[in-house]
């Protein structure tokens, strides 16, 4: 039985190169390693779970250290919400969610953006499959608990989808008002 995994093992080696180690370059100074990518909530990720290069950009005038700067209180995908800076799916109250956003502006004061608008004041009119296309402005922003968080949204342009009812129905749900964290 010895001699069979003895013959196996070395039968392995040489297939695998006679046993020839490769040594794994070290990456450049200030570049982590590949799977040990952050999470938005702090997790460590492996490369299946890994953003694509796309959505790891930082978007203008973001603060590549996302430790600092103003956040949203997002819930999406997460019922107990976690800080969060330039999502791409955000959602904003328990009435309201933006999907497929795109930030032009991200600053300590303001940030801009535009994509899909979507929520349960419109589930009647469809727009859960077929979002309106939205811009939006988030502003006044909040201290709890020594975190700043925008706490208000403004939509600047409708878009030609969404119809008067529609924006009073938006109004009327959370008049534009972000959902925050409990202070603790």
């Amino acid at each position: 039985m010895r001699r069979t995994i003895l013959t196996g093992a070395l039968l392995l080696l040489a297939a695998t190169g006679c046993g020839e180690q490769v040594a794994t370059p070290d990456p450049p100074e200030g570049i982590d390693a590949p799977g040990a990518e952050q999470s938005p909530q702090g997790e460590t990720a492996g490369p299946q779970e890994q953003a694509s290069p796309q959505e790891t950009q930082p978007a203008p005038e973001e603060d590549a250290d996302q430790s600092s700067g103003t956040f949203v209180f997002n819930r999406y995908g997460n019922e107990n919400g976690f800080d969060d800076q330039t999502p791409t799916e955000y959602v904003a109250t328990e009435f309201t969610t933006f999907t497929d956003m795109e930030w032009g502006t991200w600053a300590d004061e303001v940030a801009r953006g535009e994509g899909g608008l979507k929520g349960t004041w419109c589930m009647e009119e469809g727009c859960q499959d077929d979002p309106y296309e939205v811009e939006v402005e988030l502003g006044d922003p909040v201290d709890v608990d020594g975190t700043t968080y925008f706490s208000t949204y403004t939509i600047t342009d409708y878009g030609e989808d969404m119809s008067e009812e529609m924006r009073g129905a938006l109004e009327e749900a959370d008049s534009g008002a972000l959902a925050l964290p409990n202070a603790e």
